[in-house]
């Protein structure tokens, strides 16, 4: 069951934090391999470095996305009834 306590800007948000995350990811790894390329000692340690995070950003960024297409599907703006939820009203309260 997904909890609905986010509203459409806060997806938005996240699917353009997703995005420029996959793109810096790509860009990561493509240095890392244009560095492996280049073949020289210290530039392959540091071409498996930028090719490992590449890749991370890469996934973090599918799930993010992913996670915000279903939450996405799974509201529903019209659904305003929840099982087991009353909500009090009291009439005779003093405010002040």
């Amino acid at each position: 069951m997904f909890f609905k306590y986010y509203n459409n800007s806060l997806n938005q948000m996240s699917r353009g934090f997703a995005k420029g995350l996959f793109v810096i990811g790509l860009l990561l790894a493509g240095f890392g391999v244009l560095v492996y390329i280049l073949k020289e000692v210290l530039a392959v340690i540091a071409a498996a470095i930028f090719m490992v995070v590449g890749f991370f950003c890469c996934v973090n960024a599918i799930r993010i996305y992913i996670l915000s297409r279903k939450l996405n599907n799974a509201s529903d703006p019209n659904d305003d009834h929840r099982e087991n939820v009353r909500v009090r009203i009291d009439t005779d309260a003093d405010v002040f």
